[in-house]
C-alpha cells in the first residue's frame, strides 16, 4: 500500500483547532505548536501505515472500520481509510472539557 490521500472530515477539523486554541490559551503557543505538529507528523505517518491503528469495535460496522491512534498525550485521532485515502474522522482530547 503506497502513500493515502488525506481527507479532514469537518467534524475532526473543528476539534483539531478547538484543541489547539485549548493548547495555545491553557498551556502556551509552544505547546499548541507541538501538539500541531505532532498531529500532523502522525497523520503523515498513518496516510502510509494505516493499520498501526487500533480497531475501534464501538465505531465500526460490518462495512466500515474506524481506528484509533493515540498522537499526543491525551490526545486521539480516528480514522477510517479505503485503498486511497485516509479519512481524519475526529480527534478527542481528555483534557479539555467540551460543551
Amino acid at each position: 500500500m503506497g502513500t493515502l490521500k488525506i481527507k479532514w472530515q469537518k467534524k475532526a477539523q473543528t476539534h483539531f483547532e478547538e484543541i489547539a486554541a485549548w493548547y495555545a490559551y491553557n498551556m502556551g503557543y509552544t505547546a499548541e505548536m507541538h501538539f500541531v505538529k505532532d498531529t500532523y507528523d502522525t497523520i503523515k505517518t498513518l496516510s502510509h501505515s494505516p493499520q498501526i491503528g487500533t480497531l475501534d469495535e464501538r465505531r465500526s460496522t460490518s462495512k466500515t472500520k474506524y481506528y484509533s491512534f493515540l498522537s499526543h498525550p491525551k490526545c486521539r485521532i480516528f480514522y477510517r481509510f479505503t485503498k486511497t485515502t485516509l479519512y481524519v474522522v475526529t480527534i478527542h482530547s481528555t483534557q479539555m472539557k467540551r460543551n
